[in-house]
């Protein structure tokens, strides 16, 4: 109980302790059940501790001209007087004990609520390194990157996630990290230079920094979003914690369905991401940033370079697609195209929009931006649209040093409908309409005919995990929209490609009788119990001889539509707004060019985390040798015969697995049962 009530330093002052940094003095003073860190000016006086249960305590500070800031959406209690803050560093008694990344984890919350709050405010930011040089920032930066699959993908010096994994190791970069930012010594390396496939068609260029500054990256991030989350346009949302493209294209339907918005401007611009001008974003961050150590870490990263094929590249402009903080600086730096359509019309009073609309100065229009991808609405006619049009394309040549793609900005009327983020959206006579487009159901389908030819040839097993995986990731995304009727299509093509394909590669020698009979199994025998309860029957294999249980290619059309609700435009760095955040929107489902593999234990085979939820189930989470309730790492599923001894499609039969808890799962593994 005493540890808890500490600071980091691992001991407990008896009196106050007081550290320099930079222009600030930072005081320790506490007693027993409450502690404060007073920060303030090396001239300021000292403020009193904070207390939190004596009222006495408060009117007296009250009394002497100290200020005490209401908890309104969640922001900390903070004492302040001439420029003083006072910070609790204190867990409640009855709080459980941390572990160190947890801790830090609420270090960084609770540093970056302070950072969103002087943003709100207005105020600028002048002494930003001094969080580039806490050790603790580096420590959950590192976390952060390693957590990321792309922590497996090295840069230019060779270094992976499987490097660090010895804590010596991870001690070390943190250490060699800190050293160089204290001194003032780091410089960005090349990054590395990989191309990808585009959904479109042609090759997406990459570039893939070290694991070292993609840790500097990350710092970076954790305290410029904060900063900027409080600024950007209330719809944009690409990028941004918290929002998806649902909710991009539920604003679109709500213009468009409810406020009689009728004409669209689908937006492109051409190659944004590799043309961004590097003076002029920099001249846009020191507008909020002012301590130029932090513009100068920004600008040796977007001019680090790039490595390819061994020779090094100058970067004269844009950022590196496949680095951390580069959606981030995409997003500070397109937002001055969302305040320029804004200042048309979403910003104007109620009066000014009258009499300007009086004048035909202005046009209803509003803009709706994810990433790169932007739609603009107005109310009005097609001239007027093309004119805004062109207003926009002579903003981003002359402001942003951007060119709008002549070719795949189109203006569109509502009717004829419209593709935004691999949804088309129409108004229809009775109703306006979310659906999958075109293009995303035929990605769709090449994406299963591949699916089918590469997964299948290692066994029906294999391929119908793989497939069922893709399916319910895809499908998990778009039931969000209006998709019964292209989830029926889809289902369709996916039995008609996958029977045909089978019978071909895998199983000639049957007829199409014979293949029909011994592979269309009916859903109430589906392993997935969830299943069970639809009719029909689709592509199957029996996983026991007695032809109870089988492993069934699931239907999209069992998915229920869901719709999302609008974002209500709440700070996730505010932690009342947050917890509300969490509550509405939960977990986003990724896109489906995003959405992860399959991952699993090639001793056991991808079906068999489906194969071991359905046995817990059937024992009702229970050991069925000690009849204990199971849950977690304490369930186990036990094979009878050893995967060693037996092929594995026989040794992952039904019959042959039993649930255990540890104790029986560990006597089991030691023949004592």
């Amino acid at each position: 109980m005493q540890r808890r009530r500490m600071l980091n330093t691992g001991t407990r002052p008896v009196s106050p302790t007081v550290m320099r940094a930079g222009q600030l003095s930072l005081t320790w003073t506490g007693g027993d059940g409450d502690a404060v860190v007073v920060i303030r000016g090396i001239d300021g006086a000292k403020v009193p501790p904070y207390d939190r249960t004596t009222e006495t305590r408060k009117a007296g500070h009250r009394a002497k001209g100290i200020s005490y800031m209401e908890q309104d959406k969640g922001r900390p209690p903070i004492l302040r007087r001439k420029g003083v803050i006072a910070i609790p560093n204190t867990m409640p008694q009855e709080a459980a004990p941390m572990t160190r990344a947890e801790a830090l984890q609420q270090w960084v919350k609770r540093t970056q609520v302070m950072l969103a709050y002087r943003s709100k405010l207005g105020r600028s930011f002048s002494q930003l390194y001094n969080l580039m040089r806490t050790k603790r920032l580096v420590e959950v930066a590192l976390d952060n990157v390693l957590e990321n699959t792309g922590a497996q993908t090295a840069g230019v010096d060779g270094i992976t996630k499987k490097d660090l994994q010895e804590r010596k190791s991870r001690t070390k970069l943190i250490e060699e990290i800190n050293r160089e930012l204290c001194d003032k010594t780091y410089s960005h390396q090349p990054v590395r230079r990989v191309y990808i496939p585009k959904a479109s068609g042609g090759q997406r260029p990459l570039g893939i920094p070290t694991l070292k500054d993609r840790v500097v990256q990350e710092m970076l991030r954790l305290i410029l979003e904060p900063i900027y989350e409080s600024k950007f346009y209330a719809h944009s949302y690409g990028f941004r914690p918290f929002r998806s493209t649902h909710h991009a294209a539920l604003r679109l339907h709500n213009l468009i369905s409810n406020r009689g918005y009728n004409i669209a401007i689908e937006g492109d611009i051409r190659k944004c991401f590799d043309r961004i001008h590097h003076v002029k974003l920099l001249t846009i961050l020191r507008q909020t940033i002012e301590d130029e150590r932090i513009i100068k870490i920004i600008e040796q990263m977007l001019t680090a370079g790039v490595m390819e094929d061994g020779v090094w590249q100058v970067t004269e402009e844009g950022t590196p697609q496949g680095g951390v903080v580069s959606p981030l600086l995409a997003n500070i730096y397109l937002h001055e195209l969302d305040q320029y359509i804004a200042a048309k019309w979403d910003k104007l009073s109620s009066n000014e929009r009258k009499r300007r609309q009086y004048r035909r100065t202005a046009l209803p229009c509003y803009i709706v931006r994810y990433a790169d991808d932007w739609v603009i609405l107005i109310k009005g006619n097609l001239e007027q649209a093309a004119q805004i049009k062109a207003d926009v394309a002579r903003f981003l040549e002359e402001e942003l040093h951007l060119e709008l793609s002549a070719e795949k900005t189109h203006v569109t009327e509502v009717t004829k409908g419209f593709d935004f983020l691999g949804f088309n959206i129409r108004k229809h006579a009775r109703a306006t309409l979310i659906t999958p487009s075109q293009t995303a159901m035929q990605r769709f389908r090449t994406k299963v005919k591949e699916k089918i030819e590469s997964a299948f040839s290692a066994g029906d097993r294999v391929g119908i995990a793989h497939l069922n995986h893709f399916l319910i990731g895809w499908g998990g995304y778009y039931r969000r929209v209006s998709s019964s009727r292209h989830f029926a299509k889809a289902d369709y093509y996916v039995w008609w490609r996958l029977f045909r394909t089978t019978h071909q590669r895998c199983h000639s020698k049957m007829t199409w009788r014979q293949h029909f009979r011994t592979h269309y199994i009916p859903y109430r025998h589906d392993v997935r119990r969830q299943n069970r309860r639809f009719d029909g029957a689709n592509y199957g294999v029996w996983l026991d001889e007695a032809h109870t249980q089988a492993f069934i290619v699931t239907r999209l059309s069992f998915l229920p539509i869901r719709y999302v609700r609008f974002h209500p435009q709440l700070n996730p760095y505010v932690p009342a707004e947050r917890q509300e955040l969490e509550r509405v929107i939960g977990t986003l489902e990724p896109p489906p060019d995003q959405l992860p593999g399959l991952v699993f234990n090639p001793d056991y085979g991808p079906e068999w985390q489906t194969i071991r939820r359905e046995v817990l189930l059937a024992a009702g989470r229970r050991c069925q040798l000690c009849n204990r309730p199971i849950s977690g790492r304490n369930a186990h599923v036990h094979h009878r015969t050893k995967v060693n001894d037996l092929p594995r499609k026989q040794a992952n039969q039904m019959a042959n697995l039993v649930a255990l808890c540890s104790a029986c799962h560990s006597k089991a593994e030691r023949g004592l049962s």
